[in-house]
């Protein structure tokens, strides 16, 4: 039986990624409530722990697929409602 996917909304929040080896600048490209890509030169491992902060929040998230594009992330606990919309209006505002 197939997986649903989660439904991905188009993003452009710039954020921090920190990871035990260090803080990078990323953009999330997109969105859904379980997890979100992040775009940037981004020397992550599949499997590693990272946490995003955006918007004032911080949020924990694992590694799962890694291109040279960026990374997708999973995170540890799916993002409520508001925190959804949060990101996208952020994303409508900036897209003004």
């Amino acid at each position: 039986m197939l997986k649903q996917r989660a439904d991905r909304l188009p993003s452009a929040l710039g954020f921090e990624l920190s990871t035990p080896s260090g803080d990078f600048a990323a953009t999330i490209v997109n969105v859904s409530p379980s997890g979100a890509f992040a775009e940037g030169s981004l020397p992550l491992s599949i499997g590693e722990q990272v946490s995003l902060t955006a918007l004032k929040q911080t949020v924990g998230a694992r590694v799962v697929r890694v291109s040279p594009r960026g990374a997708a992330l999973q995170f540890e606990q799916p993002l409520d409602p508001v925190q959804l919309e949060n990101l996208r209006q952020y994303r409508d505002l900036h897209m003004l």
